[in-house]
């Protein structure tokens, strides 16, 4: 699992809302090309679930959505040149999975999505559909 600090002198918590979305079934793919899967692993902790959990973030909270994406977090880094860097930071969904929110390094990603990626399948372990309401507690 991705380490979730215990405390927080260490971090900064930002705290969004927003609603379960189906994705564009693109990221089963990418989650598992070995060199992503790898860096996962290394510099994440987590072993993906295939796929990514996908959040479109409340009108509310969108500028805080734009202070986590021009924060420095961990960095995924493309072995290939036909895919983007990412950045990333560990995030807990409602209080009870953690996970990492994987934000793509390309000018027209949508500004209200998340993608998150978790050891676990995130809509089934909270036993959540299409249209809930999440909250995430991202740690920059």
């Amino acid at each position: 699992m991705t380490p979730v600090p215990a405390h927080t002198g260490d971090h900064e918590i930002i705290k969004l809302h927003g609603v379960v979305t189906r994705g564009i079934n693109q990221a089963l793919f990418f989650t598992e090309i070995p060199w992503v899967k790898k860096q996962f692993i290394d510099k994440l902790g987590i072993d993906p679930y295939p796929g990514t959990f996908n959040i479109t973030v409340m009108a509310s909270d969108r500028d805080k959505l734009n202070q986590i994406r021009e924060a420095k977090g961990i960095k995924i880094i493309p072995e290939d040149k036909n895919f983007c860097a990412a950045s990333s930071f560990p995030v807990l969904i409602n209080r009870q999975i953690r996970g990492a929110v994987i934000i793509p390094q390309v000018h027209d990603y949508p500004p209200e999505k998340m993608e998150i990626i978790s050891t676990e399948n995130i809509k089934g372990a909270l036993s959540l559909n299409d249209g809930d309401q999440v909250e995430i507690e991202v740690y920059l």
